[in-house]
């Protein structure tokens, strides 16, 4: 439970990581963790979709305790970390809101169709969702679930076009067909793999070279907020006693086994999919990482299906 008056101060603790603790000898490490820096280590828990990460790493009550890395020194810095959080939002969305069930286009422009400014391509893009939703209307259908990201970079010559994200209600030759900017528009239903839509999402968000007061990302309204919980203890085996999380760092950091194994019984109803350990070889701190599924189907509202129910 967090301290009662105590305030931690927001770092970018993605860039206080110096490498993986795998390229690190034994020696090494266990010098690290008989001098590491004492701190509160914080378990983040972001659900989205069939999706479940989790974050381990330290946090801070002063500023100077702050690997200096990760330190928001100025508007520079912030922005960075804006940029970071700004792709982890909008991919987790699109992994809590969509499925295979729906599909990916990608808009492009003909020759003399190109917008002129980020604003007529957003414009463009307001207009194809008004003739989707008023074709949807004909049909009885509600209006759209999507989420699209622009991109266009002049510098190295990648021309404008759109990838989006949309529910799969509407035929997806109709989709291309609304379209009416370019001719070589494509769509197809999107595919989960074992990492569900994770490897689609991080690729369609990936950094746009997007200039100022450029959004980097529109969405429709309604869509489901993933969920965020950060605790500082968790159950031993998942049932047990709670322990602070700074606790279980020495076995995570030594035993891999152990440590998957642990973060399996904290979450019986996932599969751990992977999970890392890097660190800051300056003041011995350790950042842990780990990715589950649910592999149970979702009904339409997002909500677990259990085999035996289906």
């Amino acid at each position: 439970m967090k301290r009662k008056g105590t305030r931690y101060i927001p770092y970018d603790y993605e860039a206080a990581i110096d490498k993986s603790v795998e390229d690190m000898n034994e020696v090494f490490m266990e010098y690290m963790l008989k001098t590491k820096y004492r701190c509160v280590y914080t378990c983040k828990e972001i659900r989205a979709g069939n999706q479940l990460e989790i974050e381990i790493y330290p946090e801070f009550t002063r500023k100077e305790d702050i690997p200096e890395e990760g330190r928001i020194r100025d508007k520079e810095t912030q922005k960075n970390l804006n940029n970071k959080n700004a792709i982890k939002y909008c991919s987790r969305l699109i992994i809590e809101n969509f499925t295979n069930e729906d599909i990916w286009m990608t808009l492009t422009y003909s020759e003399g169709n190109e917008p002129s400014s980020w604003e007529d391509a957003i414009k463009n893009m307001t207009n194809y969702i008004r003739r989707i939703n008023y074709r949807r209307k004909k049909l009885g259908l509600p209006k759209a679930k999507y989420i699209y990201v622009t991109e266009h970079d002049p510098d190295a010559r990648v021309r404008w076009h759109h990838h989006v994200i949309m529910d799969g209600l509407l035929d997806r030759d109709v989709c291309e067909k609304l379209w009416k900017l370019g001719e070589r528009s494509q769509s197809k239903r999107l595919e989960e793999d074992a990492y569900g839509l994770v490897g689609m999402a991080k690729y369609i968000t990936k950094d746009k070279h997007r200039q100022k007061n450029e959004k980097r990302w529109n969405c429709s309204t309604g869509l489901r907020q993933f969920r965020v919980r950060k605790v500082r203890s968790k159950r031993k085996g998942g049932n047990g006693r709670y322990v602070p999380v700074s606790k279980y760092i020495d076995t995570f950091v030594r035993d891999k086994a152990a440590r998957e194994a642990e973060i399996q019984a904290w979450h019986p109803e996932y599969s751990l999919l992977e999970s890392q350990v890097y660190y800051n070889g300056v003041n011995g701190m350790f950042y842990i990482t780990a990715r589950l599924r649910d592999w149970r189907k979702r009904d339409a509202k997002g909500r677990r299906i259990h085999p035996d129910d289906s």
